[in-house]
C-alpha cells in the first residue's frame, strides 16, 4: 500500500482525478455494473469507404505490384491458411488447430486466464507467458495479407478464413474478459485491422451481413473501451497516439454512430497536442528509440492521409513536424538501407502492405517524398512497394515516379534536442557513417531506452560494422532484458563491469546517466562531437568520448576517463553478424566472406601513466536480436585495462 500511495505522490489532481476515474470504471465492470454490450447500431452505421479507396476495384491495379511482392503476400497468406504464423522475430508459430486460441503463448506454452481484464498483470509474464507474442496475434494485422491475397486473386478461401478467425475472436474474447483487453492501444491497433480487412473482404460471399454485424458492434464496444480507458499518463507516448489515432479511424468509419464526432475530435485533438510532446523541434523522437520514431511518422501520416480525403484542414504544426520527422528518419538512414534500431523496438509494424523487414524504413520514407513532395526523401527511399499503392492508390505512385530524386543534404547533422549526431561520407551506398547519442536517457520514466549513452552505430563502406545488439525481448526473461538494454549491449565503455544506467524492472531506471554536449562541428571535410556523462560517477569516474569524423579517411574515437582510485574498463564493440575478425595486437582487421571486397580495420593507441593491467583487444561470442523475439550469433570486440588517473583509448578505424 505505501509502495501504491509513493507513486502517486507529485502527481497533478488532473492525473489523480484520470487515474481514480479509470479505477471507478474498472471496479463497476468487475461488479458486473459496466456497459457490456453495444446499441442495436442498425441503419446508423454508415461505412465510409474513402479509407482506403484503391481497394473499391479488385485486382484493378494488380499490375502496378512487382512479381517478387506478389510472391511474398500470396506464400504469406498460404501460411496462414495453413495455421503457420509469421510473427515478430518467430517463424511458423502454431497457435493451436485450424482456429488460433487467441490466449495462448506458443514460445512459452501459457495459457492467459480468462479473467476480467484489469486482473492480469501488465508487466509479468508469470501468468501470460510473452504477452507480445500473444498481442501480436491479436492485432490481427495478418488480416491484410490474406485481404491482399484474396483482392490479387478472388480466391474466396481467404475471405473464408478471414470470417472463421474473426468469428473466432468474437466468441472467445467476450467483452472485458482476458488478456486482448488489457492495453488500450491493442485494441486501437485491432480495430484498425478490422477496418483495413472490411475494405478487402467486403465483396466476398463469405464476409455475410451477420458477421459484419458483429464486427461493427465490437468495433463500437472497442472504441468505447479505448475512450475510458486512454493512456493518457500510464504510457503517454506511442500507446497514447496509437490510441487516438484508432478512435479517429472508428469515429470516421462508422460515422453515423452517435458518439463517432466525440471519437474522432478526442482522438484528433490528442493526436495535435501530442505533436510537439513526441515530435521534438528538430525533428527528433522523445524516446530515444528509431522503431518508435517510425510509427510516430506513419500515425501522423495516416492521420493526414485521412484527413486529405475527407477534405479536412491539416494544421500548419502538423506538416511542419511531420516533415521534420521524415527528414530525421531519413539521416538515421544507413547507407545499406536499414535504419538502426536503437532504443526499444517491438517488432511490430503499422502497415503490414509490404515485405520489408522493421529495420527498413524505407516506405515510410517514400509516403514521405509524396505528401511532402521531397526529392531527398525519395532519393534515401528508393524503389517504392506496393505500400505506396494501398496507401495512396494509382495517382500517389504516379506522384511518387514523377517527383524529381536528389541527393539529400548536408551529409552531417546534429539534432540537439534529441541527442542524436550524425556524420556520413557522402549519400552514396558505399559511404562511411555513424550515428551518435548523446541525448536524454528517454522519455518521463524511459520505458524504452536503453543504457546506451555515448553510444554509436558505424557503418564502413556502405556495410554496418558496429551495430548495436536489440532489444530481443519484453517482460518474458527479464534476465535477457536487462542484458540488451545494458551499455555492455551497446558500443559504449563499461566501468567496473556496470553499465552507465541501472535498471529497476522491465520500463523502468534505479539510475539514468546525464549525458552532455561538450562540442559539435563542420568544417569542410571534417566532423568533430565531443560529449561526456555522469553515470559512471557512482565510481568516481569522470568519462568523455570524441569521434572525429575525416570524410575521406575515417573515424577517430577518443574514450577518456579519469578516476582517483583504481577501476577497471572496457571499450565494447558489437560486430554486425557475418563479420570475420583479426586481432593483430593493437590493430584488428574485419572481412565479410560474404563481400570479399569489403575490409575495414581498426588501430588503437593508449595513454596514461598509470595504467595498471592492459589486456587490449580480445574477442567475445555475443547474440544480436535484429527483430523482437529473434536472437542470432555475431561476437562482440571488447578492449580492457585497469587504472586510475586519466587515460585515453584513441580507435582509429577506416577502409583498409
Amino acid at each position: 500500500m505505501t509502495g501504491k500511495l509513493g507513486k502517486l505522490k507529485g502527481r497533478s489532481t488532473k492525473e489523480l482525478a484520470e487515474r481514480l476515474r479509470q479505477g471507478a470504471a474498472i471496479m463497476h465492470e468487475r461488479l458486473g455494473l459496466g456497459r457490456f454490450d453495444s446499441p442495436d447500431l442498425g441503419e446508423t452505421v454508415t461505412i465510409n469507404s474513402a479509407i482506403f479507396p484503391v481497394l473499391a476495384g479488385q485486382n484493378k491495379f494488380a499490375n502496378l505490384i512487382s512479381q517478387h511482392e506478389k510472391e511474398y503476400i500470396l506464400t504469406r497468406a498460404k501460411r496462414i491458411c495453413e495455421d503457420k504464423f509469421d510473427l515478430l522475430g518467430f517463424e511458423g508459430l502454431d497457435f493451436g488447430e485450424q482456429i488460433p486460441d487467441w490466449h495462448f503463448d506458443p514460445t512459452t506454452g501459457k495459457t492467459s486466464p480468462k479473467t476480467h481484464w484489469s486482473r492480469i498483470n501488465e508487466v509479468s509474464a508469470l501468468e501470460t507467458g510473452d504477452k507480445k507474442v500473444i498481442w501480436e496475434l491479436n492485432r490481427h494485422q495478418y488480416f491484410v495479407t490474406l485481404g491482399q491475397a484474396y483482392w490479387l486473386t478472388g480466391d474466396e478461401r481467404y475471405a473464408e478464413v478471414f470470417v472463421r478467425h474473426l468469428g473466432s475472436w468474437f466468441e472467445e474474447n467476450p467483452p472485458k474478459i482476458g488478456v486482448n483487453w488489457l492495453s488500450s492501444l491493442e485494441l486501437a491497433f485491432r480495430s484498425i485491422s478490422w477496418i483495413t480487412a472490411y475494405s478487402f473482404f467486403r465483396g466476398s460471399s463469405a464476409f455475410e451481413a451477420d458477421t459484419q454485424e458483429r464486427m461493427l458492434k465490437f468495433l463500437y464496444l472497442h472504441a468505447r473501451h479505448i475512450e475510458t480507458y486512454l493512456s493518457t499518463y500510464f504510457s503517454p507516448n506511442t500507446h497514447l497516439t496509437g490510441e487516438a489515432l484508432g478512435l479517429y479511424f472508428i469515429g470516421t468509419f462508422m460515422p453515423g454512430v452517435r458518439e463517432a464526432s466525440r471519437w474522432k475530435e478526442k482522438g484528433y485533438k490528442i493526436l495535435m497536442e501530442m505533436l510537439d510532446v513526441h515530435i521534438l523541434g528538430d525533428g527528433s523522437y522523445c524516446e530515444q528509440a528509431s522503431h518508435y520514431a517510425r510509427y510516430t511518422a506513419d500515425f501522423y501520416a495516416t492521420l493526414m492521409i485521412l484527413r486529405q480525403r475527407e477534405g479536412l484542414p491539416i494544421e500548419t504544426k502538423h506538416c511542419e513536424k511531420l516533415e521534420l520527422l521524415y527528414e530525421y528518419l531519413m539521416h538515421l538512414t544507413q547507407p545499406d538501407g536499414k535504419t538502426p534500431l536503437f532504443g526499444d523496438d517491438d517488432g511490430g509494424k503499422f502497415y503490414f502492405f509490404d515485405h520489408r523487414p522493421i529495420s527498413d524504413m524505407r516506405s515510410t520514407l517514400a509516403l514521405g517524398a509524396v505528401l511532402f513532395d521531397r526529392g531527398d526523401l525519395k532519393y534515401a527511399s528508393g524503389e517504392p512497394t506496393c505500400e505506396l499503392l494501398f496507401l495512396l492508390g494509382e495517382e500517389g505512385l504516379k506522384k511518387y515516379n514523377e517527383i524529381e530524386s536528389y541527393k539529400p543534404q548536408p551529409c552531417a547533422k546534429a539534432f540537439h534536442n534529441g541527442g542524436v549526431f550524425v556524420s556520413r561520407s557522402s549519400w552514396e551506398d558505399d559511404a562511411d557513417h555513424i550515428i551518435i547519442d548523446c541525448g536524454p536517457h528517454g522519455f518521463m520514466n524511459a520505458g524504452h531506452a536503453h543504457a546506451d549513452a555515448l553510444g554509436m552505430v558505424l557503418s564502413i563502406a556502405g556495410r554496418p560494422l558496429f551495430v548495436d545488439s536489440g532489444t530481443f525481448v519484453y517482460t518474458a526473461d527479464l534476465a535477457a532484458r536487462d542484458k540488451y538494454r545494458s551499455s555492455a549491449a551497446h558500443n559504449c565503455v563499461t566501468v567496473n563491469g556496470e553499465s552507465s544506467s541501472v535498471t529497476d524492472g522491465p520500463f523502468s531506471w534505479k539510475t539514468k546517466a546525464n549525458a552532455r554536449l561538450l562540442h559539435w562541428s563542420m568544417e569542410s571535410d571534417t566532423v568533430h562531437f565531443a560529449g561526456s556523462q555522469d553515470g559512471f560517477e557512482r565510481f568516481g569516474v569522470k568519462y568523455e568520448r570524441k569521434v572525429v569524423h575525416e570524410i575521406n579517411s575515417g573515424f577517430t574515437i577518443t574514450d577518456t576517463v579519469d578516476s582517483e582510485n583504481e577501476n577497471s574498463f572496457s571499450v565494447n564493440f558489437i560486430l554486425a553478424a557475418n563479420t570475420k575478425v583479426e586481432v593483430l595486437g593493437k590493430e584488428v582487421r574485419f572481412s565479410d566472406p560474404e563481400k570479399p571486397t569489403w575490409q575495414a580495420v581498426l588501430r588503437t593507441s593508449v595513454n596514461g601513466s598509470s595504467i595498471t593491467k592492459l589486456k587490449g583487444w580480445s574477442v567475445e561470442e555475443w547474440k544480436i536480436s535484429p527483430v523482437y523475439g529473434k536472437q542470432i550469433s555475431t561476437q562482440k570486440l571488447v578492449f580492457s585495462f585497469c587504472g586510475k588517473g586519466n587515460v585515453n583509448v584513441l580507435t582509429e578505424i577506416s577502409r583498409s
